[in-house]
């Protein structure tokens, strides 16, 4: 007979199973889990004394060969010889040598050279001699030892010479006054540490457990066992990480992928080893076997030691328990399930019956009825189930009348969904709202009023449906008339509802003689915005349910036409800002502008000022210089008259002549005039230098008045004439001069002049960079030039053009070439303002004309037209 676990007797079976079996397995599970926790406890014990010990190895074994360096490093014959001169040593060399490889000798095993490095970092000896010669001065074994004196151990590295990874000993060597002279250097072969993992493996570790060695970036140094893990990261490292260790040989060449494994959770357990010394985690690259590990870091080196072991070993005496407590749970089911079984067959059976009954029931025979009459809990529930079956026969017919209801409450629900649609148009909200209420409830009119606040009348929004010809057709109604059913509503902020016209007011649109009408206040927030009006031409049309669906609607019609509302009005606030934000930009930019245009004219200003200083300064002293030149003069033709009258009257004067040898007299006579005229020719040019540099300037013209054009041009070429010479990196620029016959043109000199430097000075830019671009036979046959052109205009005004013969500039950029901050050259090589100021004092401050015309290949020439005469208004303007 088999048993369903869905039926009564299966659960009473089950339920006796897991009386009787919960117990057993819950204390298996708890003694499992102590003595899994004691036996975890003490592995994670030994496999840290593991790895403290196998740390402690590596810690000795470091100390003990930094002690060693230390003291190798004093010995004399290492100080004597770096102490010689280079020409000198190779008398002491033959000992060094031998000192060198009796050290190297004392373990051959693991030493693979020792090296002794000089003051610069170059290997003078070494016992691998291809190594010698070798600047290592960037080396930390090197770097380290000078800079702090002390012995120092470099990290694992593969050897620059054999690619062999290699540890690295050093230790500072002084002379006899404690200068470091050098470092003494001893390459280690990185198979020591690994020697020494496995002898610690095999002596302190367990079964099948093995130690570790990773660095500061969890990279493997060593493995117990699996020695092709080596150089290894436990998870992939960023590949400039890995670009950065391979540029210092601690990591082989090799791709990402190649020098890692991917061990996530191993990684945590090394992030958390200053927490908690024990992890568990799986450590193969292969399978995914679970270790418990226990970590210890190096006191000589940012490294740790691991020691792990495999769980499965250490935890294997539970298997055995597990075994027994399986046996002794099987023997308990069989007992269980046969007096289960029969206790079962007893209890279920009144059961089946009252299940067979209820069966009937819900299978449409609302008559079934049990017949159990005994007196315990079966019996109770029979009697029970027969008192439920009439309360449903009860039941069905108000479930009936309650489908209709809801059937209402879907119509309320279809219609807010709908007006949701339009909430963002009042006008078509309203519409809307009206021609579903008309829709979904069958109504035959249907109206909304909304409040006028300024003037307290309600005003007729929107309608639908054909309204009773006897009513009135006002669209406005007062809300002092309270006879008005509408008005009543507004008032009383309620609903308020009608059968067959029982008011009679001259403004109330009252219902058809056999109809109803219903007032529904749209109130949103305890505030008053209108009224719905509801007509039927059925009395007694609606019920409660219906005056509760309208006043549903009526609240979420106001609040969606308050949202319309608030909608508009963000609307306009938003677009308010939009264009106050538009114009508050426009201004910052243009107060940028003129902020940045004013700092450069402050600039030029002040470098103006500088010139006009510069030029009293220097102007004073050559006055005085030029002006005593011709007394000068005057008093040495007199001396010289004198002389010659001494030779004629004292020709054989034995002191005089020997004086006279001695001076060079007659050199000096033929010289001394050369060299006063000289003076003046110089004091006569610094004169011309600086009424120039004060043209420039043209600090006392401030305001407009006539001036000669060609000064300021001329000013502006000596001013520039350094750039103009050719120098080694660049050839010098031809100016070929064109000049009209111009009358004074009136004009603000000054500023002028900046017209004039900023075009030059592009020229000149645009010259140099041209010929950077060009062979020297090029430039010769075609040397650069600018042509500085002057005329008088058609219109009364004068005409500047300046031309060079450069490679052009493209129409993309002659477009944009006035813009502020606009710019082809390098990042901090131009402000982008020189053309866009120049252009300014032209165009606004002159009323002239600034132009560029320009081919690709073909040059460029820049135009300025100003007028003769200026009219006030230019003066005005500025």
């Amino acid at each position: 007979m088999g048993i369903q676990l869905s039926s009564l007797r299966g659960k009473l079976i089950f339920s006796f199973l897991g009386v009787s079996l919960l117990p057993l397995l819950l204390l298996a599970w708890v003694n499992q889990r102590m003595m899994q926790k004691t036996l975890t406890n003490n592995a994670n014990q030994t496999l840290l004394t593991a790895a403290s010990q196998t740390a402690l190895s590596l810690d000795n074994f470091m100390r003990s060969n930094l002690d060693a360096v230390r003291v190798e490093a004093q010995l004399p014959v290492l100080a004597r010889y770096l102490d010689l001169p280079v020409s000198q040593r190779q008398s002491v060399a033959a000992e060094v040598e031998v000192t060198l490889l009796s050290l190297s000798r004392k373990d051959t095993l693991n030493i693979s050279s020792y090296a002794l490095l000089d003051r610069q970092g170059r290997d003078v000896l070494d016992t691998y001699t291809p190594d010698i010669g070798e600047d290592q001065s960037n080396r930390d074994y090197f770097q380290e030892p000078l800079k702090k004196g002390l012995p120092y151990v470099s990290p694992l590295r593969y050897s620059v010479s054999d690619r062999v990874p290699s540890l690295y000993f050093s230790s500072p060597v002084r002379n006899a006054s404690g200068e470091i002279i050098g470092v003494l250097r001893v390459r280690y072969n990185a198979a020591a540490i690994q020697r020494l993992v496995v002898q610690n493996t095999e002596l302190v570790g367990g079964r099948e457990s093995f130690a570790i060695l990773l660095d500061e970036n969890y990279v493997r140094l060593a493995e117990g066992t699996l020695t092709e893990l080596n150089f290894k990261s436990v998870t992939p490292l960023p590949p400039a990480q890995v670009k950065a260790l391979q540029a210092e040989g601690r990591l082989p060449n090799g791709s990402v992928a190649d020098l890692s494994t991917n061990l996530p959770t191993f990684e945590q357990g090394l992030a958390n080893s200053k927490k908690t010394p024990f992890f568990t985690a799986p450590l193969g690259s292969v399978n995914n076997d679970l270790y418990s590990a226990a970590v210890t870091p190096l006191e000589t080196k940012p490294w740790f030691v691991v020691f792990a072991q495999p769980q499965a070993v250490f935890l294997e005496p539970i298997k055995s328990q597990i075994r027994y407590t399986l046996l002794l749970a099987l023997i308990i089911v069989g007992i269980v399930i046969v007096a289960a079984v029969m206790i079962g067959q007893r209890l279920t059976k009144p059961l089946i019956h009252l299940a067979n009954t209820v069966s009937q029931f819900t299978r449409g025979n609302l008559s079934a009825r049990s017949s159990i009459q005994s007196k315990d809990e079966i019996g109770l529930l029979a009697s029970s189930f027969n008192s439920m079956a009439i309360q449903v026969g009860k039941l069905l017919q108000g479930l009936e009348e309650r489908t209709q209801e809801l059937e209402v409450s879907q119509h309320v629900t279809v219609a807010v969904s709908e007006l949701s649609r339009a909430i963002h148009d009042p006008e078509r909200l309203l519409q809307e709202a009206i021609a579903l209420m008309q829709n979904r409830f069958g109504l035959h009119y249907v109206q909304i009023y909304l409040l006028d606040q300024t003037t307290r009348q309600l005003i007729r929004r929107a309608n639908t449906g054909k309204q009773d010809t006897r009513q009135d057709q006002t669209p406005y109604l007062s809300l002092d008339c309270s006879e008005n059913l509408i008005v009543r509503a507004a008032q009383t902020q309620e609903i308020v509802s009608v059968d067959d016209g029982y008011f009679e007011s001259a403004n109330d649109l009252k219902p058809s003689l056999n109809g109803s009408e219903v007032a529904v206040p749209l109130v949103s927030r305890g505030k008053l915005i209108g009224v719905i009006d509801i007509q039927n031409d059925q009395s007694d049309r609606f019920s409660q349910m219906d005056l509760e669906t309208f006043n549903t609607l009526a609240g979420q019609i106001a609040t969606a036409l308050e949202n319309a509302h608030l909608f508009e009005e963000i609307q306009k606030a938003e677009l308010q800002y939009r264009e106050k934000a538009s114009e508050l930009e426009e201004a910052l930019h243009e107060l940028k502008r003129t902020q940045t245009q004013l700092i450069q004219t402050e600039k030029m200003s002040s470098l103006g000022q500088l010139v006009a200083g510069v030029a009293h300064e220097i102007n004073n002293p050559v006055n005085f210089i030029y002006g005593n030149l011709s007394y000068v003069s005057d008093y040495a033709e007199d001396l010289l008259s004198l002389i010659d009258l001494y030779q004629q009257c004292c020709p054989d004067h034995p002191q005089i002549l020997e004086r006279t040898e001695e001076i060079e007299l007659d050199f000096l006579i033929e010289d001394l005039p050369k060299t006063i005229s000289s003076i003046k020719l110089g004091a006569e040019r610094i004169r011309q230098i600086v009424l120039t540099l004060r043209n420039f300037s043209r600090l006392d013209e401030a305001e407009m008045k006539p001036v000669d054009i060609h000064e300021g041009i001329e000013s502006t070429l000596l001013i520039l004439q350094n750039r103009l010479k050719a120098a080694p990196e660049r050839p010098g620029i031809e100016i070929v001069k064109e000049y009209g016959d111009l009358p004074e043109v009136e004009c603000y000199a000054g500023q002028l002049n900046q017209v004039f430097m900023n075009l030059i000075s592009n020229g000149i830019d645009a010259l140099q960079e041209y010929s950077q671009e060009r062979d020297l036979e090029t430039i010769k046959n075609h040397p650069p030039t600018i042509t500085i052109r002057t005329q008088v205009s058609e219109q009364n005004g004068v005409q500047i053009s300046i031309i060079d013969n450069g490679a052009g500039i493209s129409d993309l950029v002659k477009a944009r070439l006035f813009d502020p901050f606009f710019t082809t050259k390098k990042v901090g090589e131009g402000t982008g303002l020189g053309l866009s100021i120049s252009y300014q004092i032209v165009v606004d401050k002159h009323r002239g004309q600034m132009q560029c015309f320009s081919t690709r290949g073909e040059g460029a020439e820049f135009r300025v037209e100003i007028p003769i005469k200026q009219q006030k208004v230019a003066a005005l303007s500025r």
